[in-house]
């Protein structure tokens, strides 16, 4: 029994009249009986008793009218969300991210406007390190990932957006003798300061750079204590455990007794994050609405940082690079344009 049958029925036990029903349906009136005849014979039970003058349905014809309305409207239904989800007004987006991107402006104000313009996407957030983020989504088990670059070289299948480029800084004791200039720190100043870090090969991107950075300057962090998230190694260098260095986004983390400044260093002291998706993986749209709000967030914050009128923003990647004069905050956008 196809679809159309379903409505042929319904058409008949609505109008009680096989006259008035054909015409509803733009078709002649005997092909209507013939397909009426049909479904009965299918079934095997009668749905009208039916004379020259008069339809009526029968005790199975009223509780087959039941279903066959469920039947259409759920295939209605069926067809309309294919067609939402074709539009990603629909469906299930899955975003990777490591432990420092929802400290950046852009991550938040992305997710906040898709589920504004798609609230019937569920989304599912999965924290994680980079190098976990990456693999799954090379596996398809994650659709965008926000991560930091690895010391290795990205996949080949892997492509990136850049969202932001952050400074990394140096991180002391705000009674630190270092901490009472406020110039940048040339990074070899602190060769011989006790550190609290991830250990070495965590396969965190930043924590990665970190290492290189200091490797570059000529030395290996004297690591005093360990510690894997950002807020326990705040908290732990406000207690005089050690410095560190993280970057400028991770501010946000308020915690007292804590001096940021600026570093000093022959390589660029800087961590980007990017927004990562499988180039290899058929897009969906879900996956095409979110990046395009990444870019259009990324852009607004270019145009934020550099002072441009929109139509004068060229390319500017490092917008986040804040300064840093005061001992826990940065200065604030003051251009109001986010």
């Amino acid at each position: 029994m196809e679809l159309r049958h379903f409505r042929y029925f319904i058409a008949v036990a609505e109008e009680l009249s096989f006259t008035k029903a054909a015409r509803r349906l733009h078709i002649s009136q005997p092909p209507l009986s013939q397909h009426v005849q049909e479904i009965e014979r299918e079934l095997g039970a009668l749905l009208f008793r039916r004379n020259r003058s008069h339809v009526a349905l029968t005790d199975t014809g009223r509780l087959f009218l039941n279903e066959a309305r469920s039947v259409v409207q759920q295939a209605s239904h069926a067809v309309d969300m294919a067609k939402r989800a074709g539009r990603g007004e629909v469906g299930v987006l899955r975003i990777g991210f490591t432990a420092t991107a929802p400290f950046t402006h852009v991550f938040s104000a992305a997710i906040r406007a898709f589920r504004r313009e798609s609230p019937g996407v569920r989304l599912n957030l999965e924290y994680s390190m980079t190098e976990p983020v990456i693999e799954a989504l090379r596996t398809s088990e994650l659709d965008v990932g926000f991560v930091r670059p690895m010391t290795d070289s990205l996949p080949d299948d892997i492509a990136t957006i850049l969202v932001m480029t952050d400074k990394l800084m140096a991180v002391l004791h705000a009674d630190h003798p270092l901490a009472a200039s406020k110039q940048p720190i040339p990074i070899e100043m602190l060769a011989k300061e006790p550190f609290v870090l991830r250990a070495s090969g965590a396969h965190s991107g930043y924590y990665e750079q970190i290492y290189q950075c200091c490797a570059q300057a000529g030395f290996f962090p004297q690591i005093a204590q360990e510690a894997k998230e950002a807020a326990t190694i705040l908290g732990l260098v406000a207690a005089g455990l050690g410095v560190t260095i993280l970057p400028a986004s991770l501010s946000a983390i308020a915690v007292s007794g804590v001096a940021w400044r600026e570093l000093k260093s022959q390589s660029q002291a800087t961590s980007q994050v990017l927004l990562a998706f499988n180039a290899k993986e058929n897009d969906t749209a879900q996956r095409a609405a979110f990046i395009q709000l990444v870019q259009d967030e990324v852009e607004q914050s270019d145009r934020c940082a550099t002072g441009l009128h929109p139509s004068q923003a060229r390319d500017t990647k490092n917008g986040w690079a804040l300064d840093f004069a005061s001992d826990t905050t940065a200065k604030a956008c003051t251009c109001h344009c986010r």
